[in-house]
């Protein structure tokens, strides 16, 4: 018996010495999944403030002027409805002028959403002053093309200054009239602007000619800022162009005077 005991003390000291290295790893385990904690809540707090300043700015109603009851109708018709027929990025003014249950509130949704898309037009023609500024005094009076290397077209061009504007008539679904719509957008870069004027909707269904514009990739910007009008034909052409048989058709506004075009001559 005697000489079992140093054995015996052996295993108590072994199993003693485990416990001790258990206790220190999870120790530190602890420690390092602590710190751990503590850098992800940091890391998500900083996220959460980013996310709480722009709700502030913009997804709380105060962008817009609107109180609680309004925000909470918004968020409702956005919800239901409007997810399957608007885009997702439409305003919450628009929602509610849409949904509008008076002509009152009607009148005064789009009075609002007016006066933002008047300001946001102010601010993107007066950015664009400043970068005709900008490209003028770096290129100074070197031209941006050097109009003598460009290949000459045995066919004239229609004769277009930078203050015409292109009038073009066109159908929902029209192979055709999409190949002439890029044409006149292409050539409208260099002049004030593009009208666009779709025949055969109904006048007044906004929704199935922002659709349209929409497909064709018609940027909101362009629109807000008049740089490209959608419009209802409403029977313009037929007064404008008697003999015009069928769309597509492109016209120079000149001033208050309509000029047919050949759409293929356009630059």
């Amino acid at each position: 018996m005697i000489g079992l005991f140093p054995s015996l003390r052996r295993i108590f000291a072994v199993a003693q010495l485990s416990l001790l290295i258990a206790a220190v790893l999870g120790y530190e385990l602890a420690l390092a999944q602590g710190e751990v904690d503590v850098v992800r809540t940091n890391i998500e707090q900083r996220n959460n403030d980013r996310l709480a300043r722009h709700d502030s700015e913009f997804l709380d109603g105060s962008h817009w002027h609107l109180n609680a009851e309004e925000w909470e109708r918004v968020e409702t018709l956005k919800a239901e409805f409007r997810q399957y027929v608007s885009d997702q990025q439409i305003s919450p003014l628009e929602v509610l002028g849409i949904h509008a249950r008076t002509d009152a509130e009607r009148q005064r949704y789009a009075r609002r959403w007016a006066q933002l898309m008047i300001k946001d037009a102010e601010r993107v023609l007066a950015f664009q002053r400043a970068y005709d500024v900008a490209v003028r005094d770096l290129i100074e009076e070197q031209p941006l093309i050097d109009l003598a290397h460009l290949p000459v077209r045995a066919s004239p061009l229609p004769t277009l200054v930078p203050t015409d504007r292109l009038a073009v008539f066109v159908e929902v679904d029209c192979a055709i009239c999409d190949e002439v719509l890029e044409r006149v957008f292409r050539a409208g870069r260099a002049l004030t602007g593009v009208d666009v004027y779709v025949v055969g909707l109904s006048n007044g269904d906004d929704g199935a000619l922002h659709r349209w514009a929409q497909r064709q990739g018609i940027p909101p910007m362009a629109v807000r800022s008049k740089r490209i009008t959608l419009n209802f034909d409403d029977g313009l052409l037929k007064r404008v162009h008697p003999r015009a048989e069928h769309v597509p058709v492109v016209m120079r506004r000149r001033g208050d005077r309509l000029e047919p075009l050949d759409p293929w001559d356009l630059p």
